[in-house]
């Protein structure tokens, strides 16, 4: 046997990385789940292009294990009360260490956007994403309150951060590449550890590989490929980044959509897009959702069999394989789930769309961008209609 035989494949190496990365992931979770806030996944030193699944689990873990350790350093500080602060005391967990922590409460939030082309009559395509988000979040504390900000210079970001407490930036890939650097270097400098999102719209190559070096090694910063895809993207920023109770021991019910509340009931999730799924699920279990998920047709109807107290789906109609009006269809076939809500929640709205989902057996077809609180408001609904039939 030749020495070259010996010699391992390209891809064999990707797999044991991607082996390794796994596991490294599977014992920062366990180390969270026991209570250490600090746990982080391991992140690859690749670009994200080569990234994968794995590497968007990967950061999106470490996403909520900061944000999680946020609030514990914010609760521990409340806990000490004012003696250390009128004392002089640092607290714990200052802007260099940890801006969520430190930003001040009572500012505005805002989201701020680079677009590509500033000129009075261009197209606003980011502007308009970050204001969909915020009127989708139509009963979030502050809302009324909050800003989307255009902001092309360090001026105009240094003059919004002392007003605001930064949610998300989105900034246009498309834009020249001088005002985006010099927007990223002073949010690094005034609030480091921001999600920042970079619209690349699918058919721009260049757009793409500049959005990719942007946020290469940024932990929490992604790119996006679709005005709809900012919008999910944002809508999650929010709803874990800005609207925190002045009491972050408050009962959850004093903040989010009004006053809807749920108590554990399950609803199923079946999308194969695994940041509309985190999205989702993170809406849903802020408010008392216990959400379980599917990546497929098949595979969610093998949970409905196996979860007979779900009470609501959610599904999306365009996936491989099995689409959602099938596995729709095949789910109203079994004459347990003959009552069972299901929604679609998908992006197609093209006209006939509505009346095909509802042929294929579905309650009700909502269109993405998402609006939670229409959509949490439709499965209080629906619970609430089988419940009583």
């Amino acid at each position: 046997m030749s020495a070259a035989s010996h010699e391992r494949r390209p891809d064999e190496h990707r797999d044991d990385d991607r082996r390794d990365r796994i596991l490294g992931l599977l014992d920062a979770m366990r180390a969270f789940h026991a209570g250490d806030a600090s746990a982080r996944a391991p992140l690859a030193a690749r670009t994200p292009a080569e990234d994968g699944v794995t590497g968007e689990l990967c950061r999106l873990f470490n996403a909520i294990a900061e944000r999680t350790q946020a609030l514990e350093l914010e609760v521990s500080r409340l806990r000490r009360g004012d003696e250390g602060e009128a004392a002089g005391a640092p607290e714990e967990g200052g802007r260099g260490e940890n801006p969520t922590a430190s930003a001040d409460p009572d500012q505005a939030p805002a989201i701020l956007v680079v677009e590509a082309d500033p000129s009075p009559n261009a197209a606003e395509p980011m502007l308009d994403a970050a204001r969909t988000a915020l009127r989708g979040l139509g009963g979030v504390r502050d809302q009324e309150a909050a800003s989307v900000l255009r902001v092309d210079s360090t001026e105009a970001v240094r003059e919004a951060v002392a007003g605001h407490r930064v949610v998300s930036a989105l900034l246009d890939a498309r834009a020249l590449v001088g005002p985006l650097r010099s927007v990223l270097d002073t949010l690094d400098a005034c609030v480091p550890g921001v999600p920042l999102l970079c619209f690349a719209p699918d058919g721009d190559p260049a757009a793409y590989d500049q959005a990719e070096a942007l946020t290469y090694g940024r932990n929490r910063a992604e790119v996006v490929r679709s005005a709809a895809q900012a919008v999910e993207r944002l809508t999650l920023h929010w709803l874990t980044q800005a609207p925190v109770a002045p009491d972050p021991l408050a009962e959850p019910a004093d903040s989010g959509y009004g006053q809807i509340r749920f108590e554990g009931e399950k609803v199923l999730v079946v999308d194969d897009d695994v940041r509309n799924v985190f999205a989702m699920v993170s809406a849903l279990e802020l408010y008392g959702l216990t959400a379980l998920t599917a990546d497929n047709g098949p595979e969610g109807i093998e949970i409905l069999l196996r979860n007979p107290d779900i009470s609501a789906v959610l599904m999306d109609l365009m996936m491989p394989g099995l689409d959602g009006y099938a596995t729709t269809a095949r789910i109203r076939s079994y004459p347990e789930f003959a009552d069972l809500p299901i929604i679609a929640v998908t992006a197609r709205a093209a006209p006939g769309d509505r009346a095909r989902s509802l042929a294929a057996g579905t309650n009700e077809h909502v269109t993405k961008p998402v609006e939670v609180d229409q959509l949490l408001s439709l499965i209080k609904r629906l619970i609430k209609r089988r419940g009583l039939s």
